[in-house]
This record gives structure tokens, C-alpha cells and sequence, in this order.
């Protein structure tokens, strides 16, 4: 069973920590619009809003004495600060890690950070990472297995192919899964869309 949520509707009638959701009085209401779904709330459009323990993907930007600056897809650059990063990373360069450290208007930093070759970045809506990923990452890991290509998906929105396997593949599925990330049956379409196409 499935129904539109509109900003303002009521999701649960307790209290819940959802994405796109917010709590007052004990009762959980959208803030976006959204799809119940198996007594899931499912965001059709939302802002990232970063948290400690997100994993993103990035590009460094510049370079200071307190550490790298890194574009996130966010409206301020996250920081690598020079004490967290024990690798020389360059101008134009991709990095994958964690946020450590999240401030009241969004500065960030960013930690466990690893080095990514030359590859393609391409940027998804933050509300489609999750179907992007799937349970237990396995649409990502259907995605890797059947294209060939490495892959990481950030939580905001930047996505890293690797530059071995069928790269292409990976982009029109990614386009195929925000297209359809509302509709069940998911996995399914996406198995049989790449083992048609690779």
C-alpha cells in the first residue's frame, strides 16, 4: 500500500528519527514530500544535511595550513585538517571519508580519508542515495558486481565510478534508479536493466 506524503502531513503518530521528517508533540510529520511505503517513509526531494558518520565523496578545492578544503555539494567546502590526513592530496583530486565533525551551521570535517584514482564524479539527488546503496548496500554491490566498475556512493550526493569496467553502464543505471527510486520492485529492475545492457 502506498500514498503521497505532503510537507505538513502526519507520517507516524509517535515519535520517529527519519530523513525528511520532523517530530512535535510526540507525532512525526513530512518536512518534504515523501511516499509511505510498508510503513516506510520514503523523501522524494530533500537537502543534504550532513551528520557524523556519513561517509561522502569529494574534490579538494584548495589547500591551507589547517588542511585541505574539499567540495562536498554542500553550500560551505568541508575540511580535511592537516592532524587527520597522513597522505598529500592535490588540487582537483577525489577523496572518499567519514565526517567527524558537524557545526551548528554546517562547517564540516572530515576524517578517515581515502585517496581516489582519476574517475568520473557525477552528482545524484541526496534523497535517492539510500536506493542507490539499498539494504545492506546491495544495489550498490549488484552495480559494482555487474558493471566491473569500483564505486562509491556519497551520502551527499557525489558519486565516484572508477575508471575499469563499463562506466557508461553505471551512469544510465544510476539514472534509471533516480527515475524509479518511488517505485517497489527496485532490485529486480535494476538486475535485469544491467544484465540486458552490460
Amino acid at each position: 500500500m502506498e500514498r503521497m506524503v505532503l510537507p505538513g502531513e502526519e507520517v507516524w503518530k509517535r515519535e520517529v528519527q527519519a530523513s525528511g521528517t520532523y517530530v512535535r508533540g510526540g507525532i512525526t510529520y513530512a518536512s518534504v514530500p515523501g511516499m509511505m511505503r510498508d510503513e516506510k517513509f520514503i523523501p522524494l526531494e530533500m537537502a543534504y544535511r550532513p551528520k557524523v558518520g556519513d561517509n561522502v565523496v569529494g574534490v579538494v578545492v584548495d589547500e591551507r595550513h589547517a588542511g585541505y578544503m574539499v567540495d562536498l555539494n554542500l553550500p560551505y567546502n568541508g575540511v580535511i585538517p592537516t592532524r587527520k590526513v597522513r597522505i598529500h592530496l592535490e588540487l582537483g583530486g577525489m577523496v572518499y571519508g567519514k565526517i567527524t565533525f558537524v557545526d551548528e551551521v554546517g562547517n564540516v570535517d572530515i576524517g578517515e580519508v581515502d585517496k581516489l584514482p582519476a574517475g568520473k564524479l557525477l552528482s545524484v539527488p541526496a534523497s535517492k542515495v539510500p536506493r542507490i546503496i539499498g539494504k545492506k548496500s546491495s544495489m550498490l554491490n549488484q552495480i559494482r558486481e555487474m558493471s566491473g566498475c569500483p564505486v562509491f556512493v556519497g551520502n551527499n550526493g557525489y558519486v565516484w565510478i572508477g575508471p575499469r569496467g563499463n562506466m557508461h553502464l553505471v551512469a544510465k543505471t544510476l539514472r534509471l534508479i533516480i527515475e524509479r527510486a518511488h517505485t517497489s520492485g527496485l532490485t529486480d529492475q535494476v538486475a535485469k536493466y544491467l544484465d540486458e545492457n552490460r
